[in-house]
């Protein structure tokens, strides 16, 4: 059996504004691609409070518990050194004014519209590509993929809420 990381992705949201993180060429997973805000949990912390750190650490932003919105969960199998499980969330900010700032040390952050994330220029998390609709919309979903060498989902099993 693979090792097995545990992780968050929180996409902020200001209207029809997402903002994404376009992570740099030399920092972690999935380097040069465009995700959310989140990261990998801590000893001893869930989901939301991950979120909520992840969150702060990356942006600034201070979340509340009522502004935080459930998305889904996804179990990604193969493709990476680790297989992950990820939760998703989305919440409400008050102003697109990035209390980091844009340049940050994972790499940079931009507001983009939600119908333009799926067709930007950057190159997306894979898992995004399946997912992303449900997460605008509202639709809690549930996944477990099959993820190919190229980092690629190549199977996806979902079912939505």
């Amino acid at each position: 059996m693979r090792n097995v990381l545990y992780s968050t992705t929180v996409f902020l949201y200001f209207g029809d504004e997402y903002l994404m993180l376009h992570r740099l060429g030399n920092v972690g997973v999935d380097k040069n691609r465009l995700n959310g805000i989140g990261g990998k949990l801590e000893e001893g912390e869930n989901f939301l409070d991950s979120a909520i750190r992840e969150t702060k650490e990356e942006t600034g932003y201070e979340l509340n518990v009522p502004n935080i919105k459930f998305s889904g969960i996804i179990k990604l199998n193969g493709g990476y050194p680790d297989d992950w499980v990820m939760c998703f969330f989305k919440a409400r900010v008050s102003s697109k004014e990035i209390p980091h700032g844009s340049k940050v040390k994972e790499g940079e952050l931009l507001w983009m519209h939600k119908n333009e994330v799926l067709n930007s220029s950057y190159e997306l998390v894979d898992d995004l590509h399946h997912v992303w609709e449900n997460i605008v919309n509202g639709k809690v979903f549930f996944a477990t993929t099959e993820v190919g060498e190229d980092e690629k989902v190549k199977e996806i099993s979902m079912t939505t809420l």
